[in-house]
């Protein structure tokens, strides 16, 4: 049987396929950021803290947030600059660091 040259042919499944799936399971988890799940982990313990001091989340992936603090009062009714929001990146260890975040844009 000849296939165009343009075409693959059939993969034919052979052997118990322990092998193959062990493979698959390799390849999965080479493309990932974060295959253990220890970035996400770490921000998740990290974010939970500072909810609790009174920041809220504005977004959040499995390896980054944007978080901001929570005004009081009628300061919330204001109109002020975003000087308190913060970019949370976690690192390969689960070390959750913080820094300024840009103002929004309007």
């Amino acid at each position: 049987m000849q296939f165009p040259l343009y075409s693959q042919p059939p993969i034919e499944p052979h052997g118990t396929g322990i092998a193959e799936k062990r493979l698959l399971r390799y390849v999965r988890s080479v493309g990932e950021i974060d295959p253990l799940g220890t970035r996400k982990d770490g921000l998740d313990v990290f974010l939970d803290q500072k909810v609790e001091d009174g920041y809220t989340i504005e977004t959040r992936t499995n390896t980054h947030a944007i978080i901001a603090r929570r005004p009081k009062g009628l300061r919330r009714f204001t109109s002020r600059a975003d000087a308190e929001r913060y970019v949370v990146e976690v690192d390969e260890d689960g070390i959750a660091t913080m820094r300024p975040a840009e103002p929004r844009r309007t």
